[in-house]
């Protein structure tokens, strides 16, 4: 059999509610990989946020990608050497910044190593998705480095309030040329560089390793899932998915509580 890249968003899908890999996800992802199954992990999350998980799941051969920032990251775990690493600039932002300050919502820019939660814009509740693995400082915005670059910055705010303002990101377009946002979770909205998607990145992966989409199975439950729903021959929901992502996906598995992607996989692989 040729190897499938499976190819797994983590919160609320591979990961249950309190953040943990059950076992009987561990388990049978081990067993693909030794079947030389390529696994990666496909999420928004920077590196030191998704590193425990791999060590967990023994991914530690030489061919192990995982990619990170919806797509905005494609790295090797154990050579370093990065497909893909697409950032922003403060400049590049300053417009949509604006807008964002003039609605009196909170902005968290995530950096590989640190989050920078600017105080000038409120505190927002991104502190408490992130855990404690990535270093969070709150500072103003003309303390930061004119020269920073960063992968991704976040809105976490109310559903209700990330409606509205998606609704007037939709009709601006002068404003969003340079991004692309959407939603890892309801009260989350994700802003990356232009062309950066979790699908984009699986491309380039894909190429990588010399495979197609029709090797690829993907797994997903929320909107920055779309874009590697379309690439997939084979996508997975999630029952807790948004209706979006069950109307993209060719099958529905059981909940990431009730370890939908080993039920998935031991059934397709005959495990």
């Amino acid at each position: 059999m040729t190897p499938k890249l499976i190819a797994l968003d983590m919160d609320n899908t591979l990961l249950k509610s309190d953040r943990t890999l059950s076992h009987q996800n561990a388990t049978i992802l081990k067993k693909l990989h030794a079947d030389n199954h390529h696994i990666v992990l496909t999420t928004g999350r920077p590196f030191p946020n998704v590193q425990p998980f791999l060590t967990q799941l023994e991914l530690n051969k030489n061919d192990d990608y995982v990619i990170l920032f919806n797509g905005g990251v494609v790295k090797n775990i154990n050579t370093n050497e990065t497909l893909l690493n697409k950032r922003f600039t403060l400049s590049d932002m300053s417009e949509i910044f604006n807008l964002i300050h003039n609605l009196n919502l909170p902005i968290d820019i995530v950096c590989p190593e640190i989050v920078y939660s600017i105080a000038d814009f409120g505190q927002s509740n991104y502190v408490n998705l992130i855990g404690k693995l990535l270093h969070y400082q709150q500072v103003s915005i003309t303390d930061l480095p004119t020269t920073l670059t960063f992968n991704k910055f976040v809105v976490c705010e109310t559903e209700d309030k990330l409606n509205y303002l998606e609704n007037i990101l939709n009709h601006t377009p002068v404003l969003t040329k340079n991004i692309s946002f959407t939603r890892s979770r309801r009260t989350l909205l994700e802003f990356v560089p232009s062309n950066v998607s979790k699908g984009a990145a699986l491309k380039v992966l894909l190429k990588k390793l010399s495979l197609t989409s029709k090797d690829l199975i993907v797994f997903g439950d929320e909107a920055n899932d779309l874009s590697m729903f379309k690439l997939a021959t084979v996508s997975v929901a999630m029952a807790n998915a948004i209706p979006l992502i069950k109307s993209a996906a060719t099958d529905i598995t059981s909940s990431n509580e009730e370890n939908g992607v080993a039920t998935f996989l031991s059934s397709y692989f005959n495990l």
